[in-house]
């Protein structure tokens, strides 16, 4: 195994990553300073488009088109066309909360956008608990709600049957499965996975944050504060591999690359003193993890 930088650009809070094999980049988010990144890994070089808003979230490409791209913008879900750097709105939620953003989010099989919103963190992870909201946008943008009173909406991701989704609560430090219905786009029987809280093994991994899962149906789960990616067994959920990094906050990963045989990893520097981002300069790069002996699956795009 091996880990190295494949960025030469810092983000403040680098998250949501999305291998584009197409067009062979890394899409990602720079949160906090409204930024969606493309970062091409080999040159390590990063194209920027900044968006106006406190929070951008997520960027996930179209099925239909790949200059389209669909972001989330603090309460908005957009359609960013990447070569005009101009947006469309197509949904904004929770107008009754308007300090809420949204957080990650993913594509289904059929490419239904999933997404979940939090209040603003005006401190990391200093929150007002249980604000945000589970939604889907279907491809003809119907919007709809599916789980509520949630903290810290992260990281979602579905076994290999989509007959399970995983999804984190990163407040909570909890990570849940709920019987998933891929037809109609519906969610049941929540239950609690893993609660890093009580666990012994987990209690050092810091917050659970982003996730994705291998061609095995083992799940990778960044760890914010813990400095780590861990690989969990989703039917003991035993923690079978950790792979550490030079920086404690860990956001999110994907795998990727022309086999994708490669993991990719956003981290942040946001949160960290002086002397801390001293004692971690690539705090905020974009790592990359080969000779993992595992391979990955690819995110979905959204079919809007």
């Amino acid at each position: 195994m091996v880990v190295s930088v494949t960025s030469k650009r810092l983000s403040s809070l680098g998250e949501g990553p999305h291998w584009d094999e197409k067009s062979k980049v890394l899409w990602h988010v720079d949160a906090l300073s409204g930024d969606v990144c493309r970062l091409d890994v080999e040159t390590q070089e990063t194209d920027v488009v900044h968006l106006n808003g406190k929070v951008v979230s997520l960027v996930i490409p179209y099925a239909s088109d790949p200059d389209k791209l669909v972001v989330t913008v603090d309460r908005e879900i957009r359609q960013l066309s990447w070569k005009n750097q101009s947006c469309k709105l197509l949904q904004e939620v929770d107008l009754d909360k308007p300090d809420n953003n949204f957080n990650d989010g993913k594509c289904d099989k059929i490419g239904r956008l999933w997404a979940g919103t939090k209040a603003f963190e005006k401190i990391p992870t200093v929150i007002e608990p249980e604000q945000g909201t589970l939604y889907s946008l279907d491809s003809d943008l119907l919007l709809r709600k599916h789980v509520d009173k949630i903290s810290i909406s992260n990281g979602m991701v579905w076994n290999l049957g989509y007959t399970i989704m995983f999804y984190i609560d990163s407040f909570l430090r909890k990570i849940y499965a709920f019987d998933f219905d891929l037809v109609h786009g519906t969610l049941s029987n929540q239950r609690t996975l893993v609660d890093f809280n009580v666990v012994p093994a987990y209690q050092e991994c810091g917050f659970p944050d982003g996730m994705t899962i291998d061609c095995e149906g083992k799940l990778w789960v960044a760890c914010y504060d813990g400095g780590r990616i861990i690989r969990i067994d989703p039917e003991t959920a035993q923690i079978l591999r950790t792979v550490k990094f030079p920086v404690q906050k860990i956001t999110s990963c994907c795998f990727g690359g022309p086999n994708y045989d490669e993991l990719f990893v956003t981290s942040a520097w946001v949160g960290l003193s002086d002397d801390m981002r001293k004692d971690q300069p690539q705090a905020g790069a974009v790592f990359r993890v080969s000779e993992l002996g595992v391979t990955g699956l690819p995110h979905e795009r959204f079919a809007g």
